[in-house]
Formats: structure tokens, C-alpha cells, sequence
């Protein structure tokens, strides 16, 4: 097997931009939080409405990675990263010129097809580490990831305070643009081969069963696309729940916000530090108890009236081990990947993306005017991910012959 190039991150600004590339499809999610209903008011619709934002590009973005993944393997990173971000730019300055609800829709469609970066970053990072290396390069990311998604939502509200719902998308643009500079004229390759025999049904076909057919690719996957199902509905009606019941405006969303993307990125670093002295199995209990507890206090705060301090002190429980176990997770289920991180980080986010569409999709149906929707929908997802993966400690997969 041919060696790697030199890894990127070892320049400083190379860190910065990979973590930036995992971090921009949340961002595109999170700067758009506070204005859902907003926009959805702009149009002449329901609040509610707004919750469209985020469904439809998480069901784009899962079909978009299961692409990109496959040909940054077949035919490298860089190009898959010169394209994506093309598109993902131009599909953002759609968003901001939409003449209608329904074309926003259709190009928020595109902006997540066109959302391949994270996946692309994801096997770069797997292109020159492994083990408990590699986790702590995705908790680093992960921390980066979220103090983007802290600044997201401030952005979005400063932007709705100063313009309009418009800029938001126009910001986006811009990012996309400084990227895809970078990409062009400083990115180094991680991966010296090309595959192009891979960019085919057959070795699709082949790759999904081989994964499938891997626990330890499978258990680590369900258990971050589940875990991140519970968190994507403080996106889909955090900001109209707080505005319905505590009086908290879209303006004023985006730093309360930030106040959970700074627990999530306390959970990734304190993940980061751990795993320099410990395994990534120990972190993984302690994240995964975290996790089960979160979900017990929110299932208590479904069924209660709680004041605002309460109910964000609930979802920051849950954040603070969405941030422990979604870096390490991906890690742990990018170690049988073996020579496709590429298709096998793609085939992961795409399925966590289905996770997080379901997730806006059972928020928005169970919101009712009450803060219940989010408690519940964390409660559902934490206790099932904390009992998956106890099942998975207690039954491993068996070695082969």
C-alpha cells in the first residue's frame, strides 16, 4: 500500500480550515435558526413552517455525502472539495435571491447536496491517523465545529437585527467562497491514490455490505446518528419554543444558543483530554452515561412547566454529551473502514443526516406552543442511544474464523 502524503494539519491554518470544512454544514444549519420563523412570516406562512429549513437540507445532505465520499476516494480530496464548495457557494446565493418560499426550499436542496465538506474532512483525517490519534484530530475538529455553531446563530440574529433573513444566506456565500480560495491555492493531498474503478454500483454494492456486515462500524454510527437526532431539534423549534414561552425574541436566540455550543464544545475537549489518558472505550462510558442522564432530566422536564434556567440547563446536559460522544463515535466507526474512509465517512453522515431530518420531523410534529417537543424528543433519542450502546458492550461482535 502506497504511503500517505504529509499530513495537512501540520500547519496551523491548515487545522483551522479542515475544522472550518467539518463545521460549515452546521453552520449553514445554525446561522439559519433564529430567522425560521421569520422567514416562514416573510413568506406569509406558518412559524412552523420554518422547520423546513433544516428537515429538507438534512435529507439533501445525506444523499449529497453518499456522493462526495465515494468520488473523493475515487478521484481525490482536493478536487471533490474544489466542486463541492463551487456548488455549495452558488447554491447559497440562490438561497439569498429566493423570490419564494418554494425556490428557497429547492435551493436549500442543493446547498445540501452540495454540503460534502465535513465527509471530505472526515477521510483526510483518516487518511493520516488512526486509532486513538485520529479521535483526538476529530475531537479538535468537533471543538471547532462548535464554537462555529456558537457563532452561528449571534450571526444570524446580528444579521436579521441589521439586515435581513437575506444576508444569512449571503454570509454562507462568502464563507463558501474563503474556502474554496484556500482549497485552490494552499491545500495539500492526504491521499496519493486514485480509485476511479470505485465510482461504480459494483464497489457500492460490495463497500455497504462489507460495512454493514461490521458492528463496530455499525454500533458507533447508530449511536452518533441517534444522539445527534435529539439534538438537531433544539435547531428545528428552539427559537420559536423559547419566543412561545419565555418571551425570548429571534434576536435574542442566537446568544442564548451560544451558551449550549459552548457546553458541547466543553464535552469535545473534555473527550479530547481524556483520550490522552485513557482509551476511547472508557470515554465512550462516560459520554454514554452522560448521555443517559441527559435523557432521564429531559423526560422529567417533558412532563413539567419549567423555567428557562431548567429547561436550558436540560438541553445543555444533553449537549454536553452530544459533544463527547459525536467526535468519538465517528472515530471509532471509521476504524474498519480500512481503505475507503472516503465512502465509509459518507455512508455515516448521510445515515446521521436521515437521523437528523427524523429528528426535525418528530419536533416539529410533537410541538404544541409547549417546551415539550425538544424535552421529549431528547429524552426519546438519549435513553435509546445510552441503551444501544450498552447492548453493544454486552454483546460484541464475535472475531471471524
Amino acid at each position: 500500500m502506497s504511503q500517505p502524503n504529509p499530513s495537512p494539519f501540520s500547519r496551523t491554518d491548515a487545522v483551522i480550515f479542515m475544522g472550518g470544512i467539518t463545521a460549515l454544514t452546521a453552520m449553514s444549519v445554525d446561522v439559519v435558526l433564529p430567522a425560521t420563523g421569520v422567514i416562514a412570516r416573510a413568506f406569509g406562512l406558518e412559524e412552523r413552517l420554518g422547520a423546513m429549513l433544516v428537515g429538507v437540507y438534512f435529507l439533501a445532505y445525506a444523499v449529497g455525502q453518499l456522493f462526495w465520499g465515494l468520488f473523493s476516494d475515487a478521484f481525490g480530496r482536493k478536487l471533490a472539495l474544489k466542486l463541492t464548495l463551487t456548488g455549495f457557494t452558488l447554491a447559497s446565493l440562490a438561497c439569498a435571491l429566493a423570490p419564494s418560499f418554494q425556490f428557497l426550499i429547492a435551493a436549500r436542496f442543493v446547498q445540501g447536496l452540495m454540503g460534502g465538506t465535513p465527509v471530505i474532512a472526515r477521510a483526510m483525517v483518516r487518511d493520516v491517523s488512526s486509532g486513538n490519534e485520529a479521535a483526538r484530530m476529530m475531537t479538535v475538529l468537533g471543538a471547532i465545529l462548535t464554537v462555529a455553531t456558537m457563532i452561528a446563530p449571534v450571526v444570524g440574529s446580528g444579521m436579521l437585527v441589521l439586515f435581513s433573513w437575506r444576508a444569512i444566506f449571503g454570509v454562507l456565500a462568502l464563507l463558501g467562497m474563503c474556502f474554496l480560495a484556500y482549497t485552490f491555492f494552499a491545500l495539500g493531498q492526504t491521499d496519493s491514490n486514485r480509485r476511479p474503478e470505485r465510482f461504480s454500483l459494483h464497489f457500492l454494492r460490495g463497500a455497504v455490505r462489507l460495512l454493514f456486515s461490521t458492528r463496530d462500524f455499525l454500533a458507533p454510527m447508530a449511536c452518533g446518528s441517534l444522539t445527534f437526532a435529539g439534538y438537531v431539534a433544539l435547531g428545528a423549534v428552539g427559537a420559536i419554543t423559547v419566543e412561545a414561552n419565555f418571551g425570548v425574541g429571534p434576536e435574542a436566540f442566537g446568544p442564548l444558543f451560544a451558551i449550549a455550543a459552548l457546553i458541547n464544545t466543553g464535552g469535545a475537549l473534555l473527550a479530547g483530554q481524556m483520550l490522552k489518558r485513557h482509551s476511547l472505550e472508557f470515554v465512550g462510558i462516560i459520554g454514554f452515561s452522560t448521555l443517559a442522564l441527559a435523557g432521564l432530566v429531559n423526560l422529567f422536564m417533558a412532563f413539567s412547566m419549567p423555567g428557562l434556567q431548567l429547561f436550558w440547563g436540560a438541553i445543555c446536559l444533553y449537549v454536553l454529551a452530544f459533544g463527547m460522544i459525536y467526535p468519538t463515535a465517528i472515530a471509532a466507526a471509521m476504524e474498519p473502514a480500512a481503505d475507503m474512509p472516503g465512502f465509509a465517512a459518507s455512508l455515516m453522515g448521510a445515515i446521521q443526516m436521515v437521523a437528523g431530518a427524523l429528528g426535525a420531523w418528530v419536533a416539529s410534529t410533537l410541538f404544541d406552543g409547549s417546551t415539550s417537543a425538544i424535552n421529549l424528543n431528547m429524552a426519546l433519542f438519549g435513553i435509546a442511544t445510552a441503551l444501544l450502546y450498552l447492548l453493544h458492550r454486552i454483546f460484541p461482535q464475535r472475531p471471524g474464523p
